[in-house]
């Protein structure tokens, strides 16, 4: 079913965000159609920026690193394998330019800022607490393989798609998410924020 401009923008949009769709956009996109670029940044973008405003400081850089991020697709869409979904392939792209971003810049990142995707399902240790601002606030002192693995895991991407998006094998990304929770559950209760975490499971069981 090919994307036609007469149909009406929420169908199209609709369209476009199904498994056909995205079969038929990925090959608009690979024949170098300027609609498909259009369409690709109109359907991806928004989610981009949330994620990349985020995990960097401030909408200016957030939106360079966006427009970097749709160009390098754009030049190497012909690369794409088509077992994997393009939102994580986007992604990918999007978090490899920020870490670089923010490694030349010396920057921090901004983790309290992090917003969670509407269709998340997050970690309940890492969110949806009391003492979430501290526990991210935590997260920053960590390595970035581990760091980046469990922040990517709050916003609900799974193991195989954070490995997707990183290059890393899919049992790697586990044992980082494994270390890592061990890590930061450690610094918790070096901060006190153990008795926390177990005061708001045992409201969350009522």
């Amino acid at each position: 079913m090919p994307v036609t401009s007469d149909l009406k923008s929420h169908e199209r949009i609709a369209f476009l965000h199904g498994a056909a769709g995205e079969r038929a956009l990925v090959a608009r996109l690979q024949a170098g159609e300027e609609l498909a670029f259009r369409e690709c940044y109109e359907i991806h973008g928004p989610a981009l920026l949330r994620f990349l405003e985020g995990f960097l400081r401030g909408r200016a850089l957030a939106e360079d690193v966006l427009h970097d991020t749709f160009e390098s697709a754009f030049a190497k869409i012909g690369s794409f394998r088509s077992e994997a979904r393009l939102s994580t392939w986007l992604t990918g792209i999007a978090l490899r330019r920020a870490i670089s971003v923010l490694r030349t810049e010396a920057r921090l990142v901004n983790l309290e800022s992090v917003s969670l995707p509407p269709t998340a399902s997050p970690e309940p240790w890492l969110v949806g607490r009391d003492c979430t601002r501290q526990l991210l606030e935590l997260l920053s002192g960590m390595e970035d393989a581990k760091r980046v693995a469990l922040l990517l895991q709050a916003q609900g991407w799974t193991a195989a798609e954070i490995a997707e998006m990183t290059g890393e094998p899919r049992g790697t990304i586990l044992s980082r998410l494994a270390r890592g929770r061990m890590e930061l559950l450690a610094l918790a209760q070096a901060h006190g924020l153990d008795e926390a975490v177990a005061a708001q499971e045992k409201e969350d069981a009522r």
